[in-house]
């Protein structure tokens, strides 16, 4: 491996990252400080640590398909925002960037609906991280699922220069 392709943790940045997170907790992500898709999804933070999260989303009608379904479309970005989110949490200094995604979709949702997602980190490797996300209705019966791998990439993160690091 490329030795500027290794990245170090830094567990006072993860320490930082998630307790400005949990500041969050309980509110809509609809105010999160980064311009992003996070934004427009606007999920309420239910629960967060380091490599594991919860949300809560209500499917507004612009998030469905011509059928009146939630797009898939959507429920990939809700379940891959979910994993960028716990990705940032692990204290890296660099982006972590999605390079591949398999999703399942098991269900359906409609406009109203209230929906939550929980993801974690599986494996956490030197330069991959390997995440799964599940997104479930309010019966707990899964709508869709997720695992991805995810780059330690050498990219800067967006969200340092918030946090005062870059």
């Amino acid at each position: 491996m490329e030795e500027g392709r290794r990245r170090l943790v830094n567990m006072d940045l993860s320490d930082k990252i998630v307790g400005m997170m949990k500041m969050l907790e309980g509110q809509s992500l609809d105010l999160f400080p980064i311009p992003s898709v996070t934004r427009w999804l606007g999920a309420k933070l239910v629960s967060i640590e380091r490599g594991k999260i919860e949300l809560e989303y209500t499917v507004r009608p612009e998030m469905t398909n011509p059928a009146g379904y939630l797009h898939g479309g959507i429920q990939g970005t809700m379940l891959d925002d979910a994993i960028g989110i716990i990705c940032a949490t692990l204290g890296y200094e660099v982006a972590a960037l999605s390079i591949d995604m398999h999703l399942d979709f098991l269900g359906t949702s409609k406009a109203g609906d209230t929906l939550g997602v929980r993801a974690k980190v599986e494996r956490e490797g030197t330069s991959i991280i390997h995440a799964s996300a599940e997104l479930f209705n309010t019966d707990g019966g899964l709508v869709a699922k997720a695992q991805s791998n995810v780059l330690v990439s050498n990219q800067p993160a967006a969200y340092m220069k918030m946090l005062g690091m870059k």
